[in-house]
């Protein structure tokens, strides 16, 4: 983007969400655009349909991924929200198809966000009714394959291996469970003693854990009631059996739960899982948790901290670097101000 005038941009790959094809151009505006306060040397992202118009009604949401795994939410104004919508698009050629407009001040793609000159730019695009069945092209349920597919999770019917958790079976199919999941396509298909065995045994997984994994697997989806109301502990593991079998999606899920959920009571677990399976962004968000002065010395008075120490040293002094570096750069804040 450096270098591009008020008029130019850079477009992504084209990209499939809806049963439409769908475009972000990119934008770098160091005058603003046409005055409007704090549009400043600002990028701006427009989500646009490619092609002619059709009838869809989706909410978006964008965030771009600092190098440690943060998201950071872009700010976000829809179609129909007056006037300042209309002043973004104006200068795109493609205002018709233009549904969504993201902004984020330049300063930031400088500061921890750009690898190597690049950047990570995170795009939903769902369904405004949140309904898991409906097709924004209008086409009847019955030919609903998501639908389709997880019905078979739930007869059974064709089911070519079975797994034993504990003391429940579960009926699968080889091949959707190898087309989400790299992992079970080598165990399955691959050189593995599992690919000759009708029954395999799993082990270190609870059935109501493995059932919720196989549930995101046949339908992309989970339970909705299960999943809101999970205990941290549930989520957790879900968290462990996700990455175990590399469903990134549902380890996703996973840790943007987690994330909203911190608590004393579940800071210690929270960031030694995101120390043993390498995510980042959980780790990152409970430093930030941790980094308040009042939160810090409630939990350095527990035996959490006097077992965290013990087991994952490297941790703590990881963690008082950076709470140090956050610490520092609020209070430089509060001198500025």
């Amino acid at each position: 983007m450096k270098g591009l005038k008020v008029d130019q941009f850079v477009s992504s790959p084209l990209f499939h969400a809806l049963g439409h094809d769908w475009l972000i151009d990119c934008y770098r505006h160091e005058d603003g655009w046409d005055g409007w306060d704090g549009w400043d040397d600002s990028a701006s992202f427009l989500i646009r349909l490619q092609g002619e118009y059709k009838d869809v009604n989706p909410t978006f949401r964008c965030s771009v991924m600092t190098r440690d795994g943060k998201m950071i939410s872009l700010k976000r104004i829809l179609k129909g929200d007056g006037a300042i919508f209309e002043s973004a698009v104006e200068k795109s050629p493609f205002q018709r198809q233009v549904f969504a407009y993201f902004n984020i001040e330049c300063a930031l793609l400088k500061d921890g966000i750009t690898h190597d000159g690049n950047y990570e730019l995170i795009c939903s695009i769902d369904d405004i009714d949140n309904r898991p069945n409906r097709f924004s092209l209008g086409v009847s349920k019955s030919f609903n394959l998501q639908s389709q597919i997880g019905n078979l999770f739930e007869s059974s019917e064709t089911a070519d291996v079975t797994f034993d958790v504990e003391n429940h079976s579960f009926r699968c199919h080889r091949l959707i469970l190898a087309a989400r999941s790299s992992v079970l396509k080598a165990e399955l298909f691959g050189n593995m003693v599992e690919a000759t065995q009708k029954h395999i045994k799993i082990e270190d997984i609870c059935p109501e854990v493995f059932k919720v994994m196989l549930h995101f697997m046949y339908t992309d989806t989970l339970p909705h009631c299960d999943f809101e109301t999970a205990s941290a502990e549930m989520v957790q593991h879900l968290f462990v059996a996700a990455d175990r079998y590399a469903i990134e999606g549902l380890k996703s899920l996973c840790e943007e739960k987690l994330c909203d959920s911190i608590s004393l009571d579940t800071f210690c677990s929270t960031l030694a899982l995101a120390e043993q399976h390498n995510s980042p962004r959980l780790k990152n968000s409970c430093v930030e948790f941790i980094a308040v002065p009042d939160t810090l010395m409630s939990w350095m008075l527990t035996e959490d901290y006097i077992d965290l120490m013990q087991n994952f040293p490297s941790i703590i002094a990881e963690l008082r670097s950076k709470v140090n570096n956050i610490s520092s750069s609020r209070d430089l804040k509060k001198r500025k101000k």
